[in-house]
């Protein structure tokens, strides 16, 4: 309280009575009431900041940061250290108006530098333009505009040509004699693994086939609704990719019922990644018809893009309550009411 006090009753004297000072700088100037600013140039490094007012000594009560307010505080026995990053001029500015004085300290940023020169981009005649393109075309090759379409044969590394007159001057080059495409090689092929059920939807209707359900819970382990149609509406994004082998899941006919999932077998499990194949010579309807796989095959080699099949022969599908009651199998097969009784 004591403290306090000692406080209060220097403030009428911040705006009236003796300058603000500190070690390295100038007398602070008063702009406005209340408000006091110096300015010095200092060289980056670390040197400690206390300030005066009337034989009184303050300093900062937090951590220095420029652009910041920092209340001040009697010094203590241990004077702050300013780390200053840059050679620069520096500015103090104190303001008392509040009661409780505080500091701001900032940095005079240099002036950018201005060109003295500035180019101004040739405007175009109307007439031919003559090119040196030795850095980019070989001697003799016939080169194109691709705005006016016109050829010219490269002489003594350059070329002549009349620009389109819609072009306002502007060239567009290429070689007129585009080679023709490699043949695809398996080395370095860019291949796109697919999980189908999980990619795109291109048909809806097929999404529960065979009596598929959803859970109603995660939907952990049921189908998602990709299929072939889906992939084929996605072929134009894989080729921007730079894909030319798209490796789907398996494809074939998986078993219509699930099997519990997890290792407390606590959400249905369906065949939806292709692993657990039913019949090796028919598609899942899930997945589409034969004709969607062959409006996909043809599709993708139109775009220079080879199909591959999942095949896991090792990954034939369990025996499900739904199969053997379809295909009437198995211990578990239910006659008449046994069915709705047991299964739903």
């Amino acid at each position: 309280m004591k403290l306090a006090a000692c406080f209060l009753t220097l403030l009428p004297g911040f705006a009236v009575a003796a300058s603000w000072t500190s070690p390295g700088f100038p007398a602070f100037s008063e702009q406005g009431t209340g408000t006091f600013v110096s300015h010095a140039q200092l060289p980056k490094g670390t040197r400690p900041l206390t300030l005066n007012f009337d034989q009184q000594c303050w300093q900062p009560a937090d951590a220095i940061k420029l652009n910041q307010m920092l209340s001040l505080q009697p010094c203590s026995n241990t004077p702050p250290q300013w780390r200053l990053f840059r050679d620069g001029k520096y500015t103090l500015q104190i303001d008392t108006r509040s009661g409780t004085p505080t500091l701001m300290i900032s940095i005079q940023n240099a002036a950018e530098p201005v060109a003295n020169l500035v180019r101004e981009c040739p405007k175009w005649d109307g007439l031919p333009l003559t090119l040196d393109v030795s850095a980019t075309f070989p001697e003799g090759a016939a080169v194109r505009d691709y705005y006016s379409q016109q050829i010219a044969i490269v002489k003594n590394g350059q070329i002549t040509l009349q620009p389109a007159a819609t072009s306002n001057g502007l060239l567009l080059l290429e070689r007129a004699e585009t080679d023709a495409p490699a043949p695809f090689d398996w080395h370095n092929a860019t291949v796109y693994f697919v999980l189908t059920d999980r990619f795109e939807n291109g048909d809806p209707s097929n999404d529960q086939s065979y009596g598929r359900h959803k859970d109603g819970m995660a939907e952990i382990g049921t189908f998602h609704g990709g299929d072939l149609r889906g992939l084929t509406n996605k072929l134009d994004y894989l080729q921007q990719l730079g894909v030319n082998a798209l490796w789907i899941s398996a494809p074939f006919e998986q078993i219509h019922g699930w099997v519990g999932g997890g290792t407390k077998g606590d959400f249905p499990h369906y065949a939806y990644h292709g692993y657990y194949t039913q019949d090796w010579t028919n598609l899942d309807a899930n997945m589409g018809n034969e004709a969607d796989l062959r409006t996909l095959v043809d599709s993708a080699h139109q775009r220079g893009i080879r199909i591959l099949f999942d095949v896991v022969m090792n990954h034939t599908g369990y025996a499900t309550l739904a199969d053997m009651q379809e295909y009437q199998f198995g211990a578990l097969y239910l006659s008449g009411d046994e069915v709705k009784k047991n299964a739903g």
